[in-house]
């Protein structure tokens, strides 16, 4: 990270001070209630997304917001403790929590420097569009906002050694701690940019409800990646699974089986070559990863109710439908 950023993001705070001094986390600066809910309009006021430095020196009590958060470690390490999970967030790392996910902190040292931040539901539509279909970081965040989430979900990313997702995350802080007016359009691209990179590293991704919703989410990530060859059997070879137990796990995390998810991405593939390129029909089939290209024109057929002709022809805004 940049010297003179994490410099600024190192200051000792007024908060921190008081605490080096004595006294412990003062929850009114957080909330003006005793549910120990940290209150959206108390911490960005008018704002759809703000950050506010990691308070250091104490641990955090047991808490939850109404708003999602989103921790970024510049230096050294946090840890937190959701349900039954610790989780040690080290520099270069992301943790994502739900409005509905409980959490506590442990104490951070002088040395261990993050960064939160704070995020309105508003805020994501931009990144909801760029990604164009559903994936777990869009339904993790809806389900958070909507009330749907659990106590206990959290998405963690170990990706400190990835070079596009730490300019992408650095970018964001330096505008942020500009609070430039006339941003907040860049800010919202940067981070569905974010999003759209993060999809790429689910094999280094955590998430909670355990072993089998980490899995599911490898299975998105893997069929994101490499749907124009992906097969169940080499997901599950790369995951020390048999075919039946992988197949058994996503169906049941994500309602859908492998082969429906394979080629939900390889329509949408498809669809974005129609919308934005000029390639003919039999090479976009190919380059999505059919072979038999009668079975794609039917199936396309019977799920939007029109031919690839047809889809191209559509106007703009009614190609997200296919209606």
């Amino acid at each position: 990270m940049n010297g003179d950023l994490l410099k600024k993001l190192s200051k000792i705070s007024g908060e921190e001070q008081k605490i080096l001094d004595g006294c412990g986390i003062d929850m009114h600066l957080y909330s003006d209630t005793k549910t120990n809910s940290v209150d959206a309009e108390k911490m960005l006021g008018d704002n759809l997304i703000c950050i506010r430095p990691h308070t250091r020196f104490a641990a955090f009590p047991r808490h939850r917001h109404d708003f999602v958060e989103i921790m970024y470690v510049c230096k050294g390490s946090v840890t937190h403790l959701v349900g039954k999970r610790k989780i040690t967030v080290r520099a270069g790392e992301l943790l994502f929590l739900g409005s509905n996910t409980w959490h506590e902190i442990l104490p951070a040292g002088r040395d261990d420097v993050a960064v939160n931040f704070l995020i309105r539901p508003a805020f994501f539509r931009t990144a909801f569009d760029m990604m164009d279909e559903q994936n777990i970081l869009s339904d993790f965040i809806i389900d958070s906002l909507s009330g749907k989430g659990a106590a206990d979900d959290f998405l963690y990313f170990a990706v400190s050694d990835i070079l596009p997702v730490q300019n992408l995350v650095e970018n964001l802080l330096y505008s942020l701690c500009d609070s430039e007016k006339g941003c907040e359009k860049i800010n919202e691209v940067t981070m569905g940019l974010l999003f759209l990179c993060l999809m790429r590293f689910t094999s280094r991704a955590e998430t909670g409800g355990g072993a089998p919703r980490t899995l599911a989410l490898r299975a998105l990530g893997y069929i994101d990646g490499h749907f124009q060859d992906a097969t169940l059997r080499k997901f599950a070879e790369e995951n020390n699974l048999t075919e039946y137990t992988a197949s058994r796990v996503i169906e049941a995390q994500l309602g859908m089986s492998f082969r429906q998810l394979l080629q939900e991405k390889r329509f949408s593939a498809a669809r974005k070559l129609l919308r934005t390129t000029s390639l003919p029909a039999a090479e976009i089939i190919s380059l999505t990863g059919y072979e038999n290209t009668s079975y794609f024109y039917r199936a396309f057929r019977k799920k939007y109710g029109m031919s690839l002709g047809q889809y191209r022809r559509l106007p703009e805004k009614d190609c997200k439908t296919g209606r």
